[in-house]
């Protein structure tokens, strides 16, 4: 053996030699971008020649192409390519975590390594092992060891012990047996565990969650499969199977849900779940729930959206659901729309829609829907350049309007009196078309005349139209062998319409006070309809606003509106000169306005009616209490009264209506001393927030002479939330009925952060859902928890 002692020196990278051989290191076989070099650096480097031994020793280091390899002791035999490093080695890689152990061993030849007491750090999970081998697809086979997400390095909060474990770098980590452990005790086995270690998505088995209460007795969650074969789109399938209180396994469900998603042009998702009452596939009941948006064209202009839900039956939520959320949704509405665009002035919509009430069986369902609008200028000339003309005519002041609406409509009511059919048909259309001329009088009164054509179509007819509403029968009434093409009927009307805006201006300037501006915006029209023979056998379709005859009409209306303004001085301006006096910068005051009350009333009277000819008279009444808060009270009056003795008689404007709502919401925020110690002498400062919200509704109708009914809803919700310490977290929200006298909603929460795990305490003192729920859970691994609940009827 002929050493080569070399003296010590204060720099390693001084002491730097480089040497050439074959072979590749811990899997970087790939890397052709570099050479074979191997360099190494050591305080004290000892070579065999006889056996082609270097000995590399305190602060000793190679590198070899994308790998560093730091230890106090390297040994490196040239012959067989074997690699030792001892006393605390640790192995760096660009395209791999890094590896640290207490003794370690490389075949260069096989690509084979194997590192004992190994630690590495793959993502947010740390792996240890009394053994690890590395192989050459950069696969990690681990012997005795255990991993977790826990960072705390001197003592691991949970861990995953297991015998076998196989790791792919920045990918999974596969182990069987596995015990998890807490706190050095083991809680729980299970035969085998795949566990992801880099974010994102990828198909593998679900976690199950183990748990039971007094409701849902023993329960077993979450079991089944995640499958992401794309960028655009994944899939669920899971069961929940639940004992239930009378162990009959009534709440058992088998769930599939797919999203999906193509930036710009769609995304959406659908989910399915079955509920299967002692696993009866034959019987079981289903609630599907689905949302879509899509971009059929490019531009957007043209898009077909939907959401919804559908129900096996009428109870399936009630009886199976084993949440709030789920037990209170009683209403199974679905609709799918599309919309589309063309040019600037024209619309289609096309709506397929169900409501359905799980509480009263009432379901409406309208398939389809069908409406087309469009407007503008009735006259649009355009010259040979395909631009608009440059000089205004009298034509362009015409403008139309059109729009239609074709209905297909199915109403059924249930009856458990007598357990009949009782779905009712109607399909109707209804065009309206308008045209209108904008003109001005003096500049200062605007006109415009305006002709209005209906025309109505329905697909029902009445066979005893003479009967009353009691007995009156219909039937469908279009069969076009008898030429029964359904029922029509045709309406018009005509109006002028005069309105201007009037203005007072008063400047007083008394102090940050500048002026108040009046704005008075009366107007009066005038509407023509003639009297119109009904057409007794057409079916009025109910959502169409059909109305198969016309009485006459020569109604005056009248409407005016009052707005009070005032001005104010917010900033006033400054002057300011430069520093050698022959420049001033000027700023000008600033000005605020704000709106005090406004004001609007409205009231026609009929020529053509045989009595009542005034309308009720209909008012509003603004004011602006607060800055973004304007309280408004709204009421009605008649000129005819009704509990009189002469209720056709003119007299002064009785109240019959008035109402009001109060809306607000406030919302604060800041933070406290908590009393810890944090940087600089200071003390540390904590987070929290506070929300009320405050409505009451008003309405008071005239029911006698003297007696009006109310009607009334007066709520307060509340809710905080508090961070008495870095790790505790207090939420409380809850909402007072002072109508029923009673909490609607009550509800605390709590939580604490344990390092790596996470607290939550939860308890809702009333509802369906009453009770409390109690969670430990690991934040990276949510799925890994103990629960307990007790949930009351």
């Amino acid at each position: 053996m002929t050493p080569i002692d070399l003296p010590e020196r204060p720099d390693p990278a001084d002491s730097t030699e480089t040497d050439t051989t074959d072979g590749d290191w811990f899997g970087s076989s790939n890397d052709t971008t570099k050479t074979d070099t191997v360099e190494y650096h050591a305080v004290d480097l000892q070579y065999d020649v006889g056996t082609s031994t270097f000995n590399l020793n305190d602060k000793a280091q190679l590198k070899y192409r994308t790998a560093t390899l730091d230890a106090d002791t390297i040994l490196f035999n040239q012959k067989d390519q074997v690699l030792q490093a001892s006393g605390n080695p640790v192995l760096r890689e660009t395209k791999n975590p890094s590896l640290a152990g207490y003794r370690m061993k490389y075949n260069m030849k096989s690509r084979v390594g194997e590192i004992y007491y190994a630690t590495t750090f793959q993502d947010n999970n740390q792996l240890n092992g009394v053994e690890v081998r590395r192989l050459p697809d950069t696969r990690l086979l681990i012997a005795r060891g255990d991993f977790s997400t826990c960072d705390d390095t001197t003592h691991q909060h949970y861990y995953f012990y297991g015998r076998r474990m196989v790791v792919k770098p920045k990918e999974s980590v596969t182990a069987r047996p596995v015990v998890l452990n807490i706190a050095d005790v083991p809680v729980a086995v299970l035969p085998m565990i795949v566990a992801p270690l880099k974010s994102g998505r990828r198909s593998g088995l679900l976690t199950p969650k183990l748990g039971g209460d007094q409701v849902q007795g023993f329960y077993i969650k979450n079991v089944g499969f995640y499958y992401a074969p794309n960028d655009y789109w994944d899939a669920t399938t899971s069961a929940d199977v639940i004992e239930g209180s009378s162990a009959n396994f009534e709440k058992t469900t088998l769930s599939e849900s797919i999203r999906y998603k193509w930036r710009y042009h769609l995304d959406g998702n659908i989910s399915y779940t079955s509920y299967l009452e002692q696993f009866d596939f034959a019987n079981s009941g289903y609630d599907i729930r689905f949302n879509h948006n899509q971009n059929l064209t490019p531009d957007g202009k043209h898009t077909l959206s939907g959401t919804g839900s559908f129900v096996s039956d009428q109870s399936v939520r009630q009886d199976n659901g084993t949440d709030a959320e789920t037990i209170l949704d009683q209403q199974a509405n679905a609709q799918m729309t599309y919309s589309g665009k063309f040019g600037s002035n024209k619309s289609l919509t096309v709506k397929l829609l169900q409501n359905y009430n799980l509480t009263t069986g009432y379901k409406e369902r309208q398939i389809p829907d069908i409406q087309y609008r469009m407007s503008g200028q009735l006259f649009d000339f355009e010259d040979d350049d395909d631009e608009v003309a440059s000089e205004e005519s009298w034509l362009d002041k015409f403008n139309y309007s059109f729009s239609n609406r074709f209905n297909l409509y199915e109403v059924i009511a249930a009856d458990t009196v007598r357990n009949i059919d009782t779905a009712v048909w109607y399909t109707g259309y209804t065009g309206t078309y308008s045209v209108d001329y904008s003109a001005s009088l003096f500049d200062v009164i605007n006109l415009t005349p305006k002709a209005t054509f209906t025309g109505m179509w329905t697909g029902n007819r009445w066979i005893n139209p003479e009967d009353s509403a009691k007995y009156r029968k219909q039937r469908s009434g279009w069969n076009p062998e008898n030429d029964e093409y359904g029922e029509f009927f045709y309406n018009h009307n005509y109006s002028l319409t005069a309105d201007t805006k009037l203005y007072g201006i008063w400047m007083p300037n008394i102090g940050r006070f500048t002026g108040v501006r009046h704005v008075l915006s009366p107007s009066i029209s005038y509407t023509y309809a003639p009297e119109l023979d009904t057409n007794k056998y057409f079916v009025k379709h109910p959502l169409l606003g059909q109305t198969p005859y016309q009485i006459e009409q020569k109604s005056l209306g009248f409407s005016i509106s009052n707005d009070f303004d005032i001005k104010y001085l917010k900033t006033l301006g400054q002057k300011k000169a430069s520093e050698d006096g022959k420049d001033t910068t000027e700023t000008e005051d600033t000005y605020g306005t704000r709106r005090l009350i406004t004001t609007s009333h409205s009231t026609s009277y009929n020529f053509a009616a045989d009595s009542l000819h005034w309308s009720d008279i209909n008012s509003s009444f603004g004011f602006q209490v607060l800055p973004n808060y304007m309280f408004t009270i709204r009421t009605r009056h008649s000129v005819y009264h009704k509990y009189e003795e002469d209720p056709n008689k003119v007299r002064f404007p009785e109240l019959t209506y008035w109402a009001y709502d109060l809306s607000k919401s406030f919302n604060w925020s800041g933070d406290f001393n908590s009393g810890l110690a944090s940087q600089m002498g200071k003390y540390q400062k904590d987070s929290w927030s506070a929300s009320l919200d405050y409505r009451y509704s008003f309405s008071s109708t005239r029911v006698g002479k003297k007696v009006f009914k109310d009607n009334i809803s007066h709520s307060t919700g509340i809710s905080a939330s508090l961070h008495p310490t870095p790790n505790w977290s207090m939420t409380y929200s809850t909402r007072y009925s002072y109508t029923e006298g009673r909490f609607a909603t009550h509800e605390f929460t709590f939580d604490r952060t344990l390092h790596c795990w996470k607290l939550d305490f939860t308890w809702t003192p009333t509802g369906p859902a009453a009770g409390w729920s109690f969670t430990v859970y690991v934040k990276d691994l949510p799925d890994i928890k103990l629960n307990a609940s007790s949930t009351e009827d």
